[in-house]
């Protein structure tokens, strides 16, 4: 082989190399395949928290207890391929899962619903519309009370139970069953009258790291 030649096959190699070096560097990160996959999904309308911060349901996604377990070996234990992990959240695996309704309303009420994979509680996950992180509604409504006496009345006409009464604070913690819209479910015990302010609980901030 000529000098010239191996020249050619010199910069041949190293154009493929860096050919290869750009195609890897162009696959998208982490954090920017989460941010693709958000910004394409279906959302809910906003809704406001007691700390006035405002949340969309994103459709597509759900989140459920990690345990024990590392994140790959929990995906697999649900049947999930480790490629539908969006994104670990404190205790929690948000993961992707398509609704299956066949409208746009349908499939958002499907998300914002208490639901399962394998038996496995599965919670739908909301945006922070100001920080753009996601946060989880682990299926309960926070409900100021005017008369605590009230809470079991209001569980049974909304199809909810009661978790946790303060008496002296006169909050009520109403837990939605499986299938129960929990946004809905809060927009509900705000409308009635026995009631100051309903929100659903949202779980954004974890002390613990992932």
């Amino acid at each position: 082989m000529t000098s010239w030649n191996r020249i050619g096959v010199w910069v041949l190699a190293v154009l493929a190399s860096s050919s290869a070096l750009a195609q890897v560097g162009s696959a998208p990160s982490v954090t920017e395949r989460r941010t693709q996959i958000v910004a394409a999904a279906q959302k809910g309308s906003p809704f406001l928290t007691d700390t006035r911060q405002s949340y969309q349901v994103v459709v597509g996604l759900r989140a459920t207890v990690r345990g024990d377990a590392t994140a790959e070996a929990r995906m697999a234990a649900l049947g999930l391929p480790a490629t539908d992990l969006v994104e670990e959240k404190g205790p929690y695996l948000v993961f992707r899962r398509m609704a299956s309704g066949a409208t746009a309303s349908s499939r958002l009420a499907e998300a914002s619903a208490v639901a399962a994979v394998d038996g496995t509680p599965a919670y739908p996950v909301v945006l922070n519309t100001r920080t753009g992180e996601l946060a989880i509604l682990p299926g309960i409504v926070i409900a100021k009370l005017r008369d605590t006496a009230e809470a079991t009345a209001l569980a049974e006409a909304n199809g909810l139970s009661v978790k946790w009464v303060g008496q002296m604070t006169r909050y009520g913690y109403f837990r939605v069953p499986q299938g129960g819209d929990v946004v809905s479910a809060a927009a509900a015990l705000a409308q009635d009258p026995r009631v100051e302010i309903a929100y659903p609980e949202v779980s954004e901030k974890f002390m613990h790291a992932n």
